[in-house]
């Protein structure tokens, strides 16, 4: 609407009366009722539509724990923001998407389960290709669509601080080369759009708990790319620089193990000892040390049938206040 009245965008956010009614920070994550009324009366949208358009969408499922009323309750909307499958600072994207449509930026992009796109057949990027840098948000605002990130070999080898600003459509995506893994996308979407079955479920909760717990043995065959994404120098980032849940890459290699898992038995027990197992196999002797905003608010999809019964077997070891 900015772009079409040639006006700034925060002069229409101003006339939209977003501060005011409901803090701007968090119209993303829920309008408030005033804000959704008024911009419905400018723009003839219905108010159900535009609740749509916001991350409340996703309270019922990926985003558990949504505090109605964020903007009353800063605490709560703390601990939810701090453990909700919400990237608060790195974005992914379809470059091919961007091409066709600069404009575009799906709602669903902010949610770390998205990690290919069923249209095109690639995996989503979540790195610029020229500076190898995390692409933070605000790249999902108002076009031109470019990495913000700061060149640190250009400021030591010339003294220029400036940003990279290279374009994110014009990124290379990496091909999907197993159908399987885009099924996969394309059972999570329905999962996220509320249409899920059963089966669906069960794979979104072992995925969940797989994403930290994930090793090279849970995944011997599949895409190349996501075994290299367990076996190469990809893995062996530190966490710190790249969160577990920012890599699609490492959550699509999780939906993938937990699909072969789920293929064999339905038994949580079997499940939880074959992690278990194949942990051991690759070494991997320390627990993961859950916090309890990851419990109650995202990664364990709360009530999660598995975490159970791998804290019983102390794959899992809660940390916190429980």
């Amino acid at each position: 609407m900015a772009e079409q009245r040639g006006t700034e965008l925060k002069a229409l956010l101003r006339e939209f009366r977003v501060r005011e009614l409901g803090t701007l920070s968090m119209a993303e994550i829920r309008l408030s009722d005033p804000v959704a009324r008024r911009i419905a009366k400018l723009t003839g949208i219905d108010v159900p539509v535009l609740h749509g358009m916001t991350l409340a969408r996703y309270a019922s499922n990926a985003l558990p724990h949504l505090p109605l009323n964020p903007w009353m309750d800063s605490a709560a909307l703390g601990q939810w923001y701090r453990g909700a499958w919400f990237h608060g600072s790195e974005a992914r994207w379809c470059p091919r998407c961007l091409r066709q449509n600069e404009q575009c930026w799906p709602l669903r992009w902010k949610l770390p389960w998205s990690f290919a796109c069923v249209k095109h057949g690639v995996f989503m990027v979540s790195e610029c290709q020229a500076c190898q840098s995390p692409v933070h948000f605000g790249q999902d605002g108002v076009p031109p669509r470019r990495c913000d990130s700061r060149v640190e070999d250009r400021l030591y080898r010339y003294g220029v601080d400036e940003r990279c600003s290279y374009p994110l459509a014009m990124c290379r995506p990496v091909p999907v080369s197993d159908e399987a893994v885009l099924a996969l996308q394309s059972r999570i979407d329905n999962w996220l759009e509320g249409t899920p079955t059963q089966d669906d479920r069960q794979l979104v909760s072992l995925a969940a708990v797989l994403v930290p717990l994930l090793s090279p043995s849970m995944l011997r065959r599949g895409d190349p790319v996501l075994l290299y994404a367990l076996r190469g120098a990809r893995a062996l980032r530190p966490r710190r620089e790249r969160g577990l849940w920012a890599d699609p890459l490492r959550v699509a290699a999780a939906a993938c193990a937990a699909e072969h898992m789920l293929s064999r038995t339905s038994s949580r027990d079997w499940i939880a000892e074959r992690i278990a197992d194949l942990r051991i196999v690759d070494h991997r002797h320390t627990p993961w040390r859950m916090d309890v905003m990851e419990c109650a608010y995202g990664p364990a999809l709360r009530p999660n049938p598995y975490i159970h019964d791998l804290v019983r077997l102390q794959v899992i070891i809660p940390d916190g206040c429980w």
